[in-house]
């Protein structure tokens, strides 16, 4: 894994956990509006229990997110500035290079070409010397 498939996964993790939790907020209006009548209680069993199921997967899956969230957040943190700020900017904050030259106040050329390529070759020496 390059040390930029390494910080995306940070946008990735945050993504998949906003997903599963738009999934659980269905699931839970769908379990809401289900009748208990009579005809219906099968139907109301079979929504709760897919809920439970669902919420035991959502919790195991975001803890495992979460602790990758962290993991990158932690590599980030150890990093000097100027390459610490990119970083954050970029991958953690998700701007745009154009954004993250202005916040900085750098030229879109020189975030891109010198201080990005500088943040991955720092951030693949500390993975390296944390594996």
């Amino acid at each position: 894994m390059t040390p930029k498939e390494y910080l995306q996964q940070y946008g990735t993790a945050m993504r998949r956990i906003r997903a599963i939790s738009d999934h659980l907020a269905e699931l839970r209006a769908i379990a809401e509006n289900l009748r208990t009548e009579d005809g219906h209680r099968v139907e109301l069993d079979a929504a709760v229990a897919n809920l439970v199921d669902t919420e035991r997967k959502v919790s195991a899956e975001v803890a495992k997110l979460c602790k990758l969230e962290t993991e990158i957040a932690c590599t980030i943190d150890r990093m000097q500035e100027p390459y610490r700020t990119l970083l954050y900017e970029r991958y953690i904050n998700g701007k745009t290079w154009e954004q993250v030259a202005v916040s900085m106040n750098y030229s879109y050329v020189h975030v891109v070409h010198n201080l990005h390529p500088k943040a991955l070759k720092t951030v693949r020496d500390l993975i390296a010397f944390n594996t």
